[in-house]
């Protein structure tokens, strides 16, 4: 018996590394993904999710919490739709990617989750794919009490209250302190103002953010409307 253990050993080892081959060559999407592997020092804890609110006709409104089954992704400009598609296979979190839709500045896709993952995991998703360098803009999707699903846009639209101050100069020092940029006016006081992975935060954040200050008359995002994947 014991002659025959080299050979058993090497026809085991031959049978491991054949599966190790065909493992690495395999595409993502054909992996099951485990929602337990994102993040999970920072997803675990049962830290609870934020509950999202912006503005509108000066009454705050209520959105909750971020929903769990898709985001809102844009990419680099001169990425086409197959390459966007090769740049999420890269994160197991993310199934399929929806049909794009063209805001003013952005071409932003809807992103399929994975299911199984909390809001809280959603938001550290957004966090990491922030990272990736394909990636411009990154935000989360809520779902409306009519069960619409509302996407956080790129853009935001400001409006700056009139004889105070040039709108252009307070947008041009909110933009510059915010990190987000002027893409057009609707009329002499009021802008659409646009975000990326590098502002200050998604359009809604950064809505919010300028409707509190100084000089502002209103400031609200721009949604998506999407139907779930």
């Amino acid at each position: 018996m014991k002659i025959y253990i080299p050979w058993l050993s090497s026809l085991l080892l031959i049978i491991i590394f054949s599966s190790c081959r065909n493992d690495n060559v395999s595409p993502i999407r054909n992996v099951r993904f485990d929602p337990g592997l994102l993040n999970p020092m920072q997803a675990a804890g049962g830290a609870s999710c934020i509950s999202h609110t912006y503005y509108f006709n000066d009454s705050e409104k209520s959105l909750g919490t971020v929903y769990s089954g898709m985001v809102l992704l844009s990419f680099s400009d001169e990425l086409s739709a197959e390459q966007a598609t090769t740049v999420v296979e890269r994160h197991g979190f993310i199934e399929a990617l929806g049909q794009p839709v063209q805001s003013n500045s952005a071409r932003l896709y809807p992103a399929k989750l994975a299911p199984g993952l909390s809001c809280r995991q959603v938001e550290v998703a957004l966090a990491e794919i922030s990272k990736d360098p394909a990636v411009g803009y990154a935000a989360p999707y809520f779902e409306s009490a009519g069960g619409q699903l509302l996407g956080v846009s790129n853009e935001f639209i400001v409006t700056v209250e009139q004889g105070r101050q040039p709108a252009a100069q307070v947008l041009k020092h909110l933009s510059a302190a915010t990190n987000t940029e002027i893409v057009s006016a609707l009329s002499e006081d009021t802008f659409v103002l646009r975000a990326d992975k590098n502002s200050r935060g998604n359009a809604l954040e950064m809505a919010n953010f300028f409707y509190k200050q100084p000089f502002i008359k209103h400031a609200e995002p721009d949604f998506v409307v999407s139907l779930a994947m």
